[in-house]
């Protein structure tokens, strides 16, 4: 009896814990250039269905090193910068596993892990956090993302990311 009571008070403590838990809340905007002399998205394989709308094909994968800024402007001032791969999987989805990388204030140097599923149709999608480096070591929570601005000719768009992340507790 007195074990059952010591684990329902355990569980009881660890989920007012977790309730009580409020997420480190960033803000930043995107920006994926295809077109520029010095583009941040590259494509490094090209899949073999091109698709109706836009640049891109079925398969392709495309390796990204894009600004993250605090404004939808390029020349907002940088806060870090979102590092992976994007597949295209059809004209309407993208899978993306990213890093975003900080470089600026109390978490410099500090990465977040994200991967997910982008239906880029929908107002407001949600990618997941999986982990992190430095002050988000083993960090979790998710991001919503919308889309600012696209040019569908060429592929650049600017991304608008509120990136919910709770740090591990170690």
């Amino acid at each position: 009896m007195a074990s059952y009571l010591l684990s329902l008070l355990f569980l009881s403590l660890t989920l007012t814990l977790v309730i009580a838990e409020k997420p480190v809340h960033f803000h930043f905007y995107q920006h994926k250039t295809f077109s520029a002399p010095n583009p941040s998205d590259v494509r490094v394989a090209k899949g073999p269905i091109p698709l109706p709308v836009g640049p891109f094909s079925f398969g392709d994968i495309i390796v990204l090193d894009d600004p993250l800024t605090s404004g939808p402007e390029a020349t907002s001032p940088l806060l870090g910068r979102a590092q992976g791969l994007d597949s295209v999987m059809n004209s309407l989805t993208v899978t993306w596993v990213f890093n975003i990388v900080l470089t600026c204030g109390e978490y410099n140097g500090s990465t977040i892990a994200i991967m997910g599923r982008d239906d880029i149709l929908l107002p407001v999608r949600e990618l997941s956090v999986v982990g992190g480096s430095g002050a988000f070591r083993m960090a979790r929570g998710y991001v919503l993302l919308k889309t600012y601005s696209v040019d569908i000719i060429n592929g650049d768009a600017e991304l608008e990311l509120d990136v919910y992340v709770y740090p591990a507790k170690l």
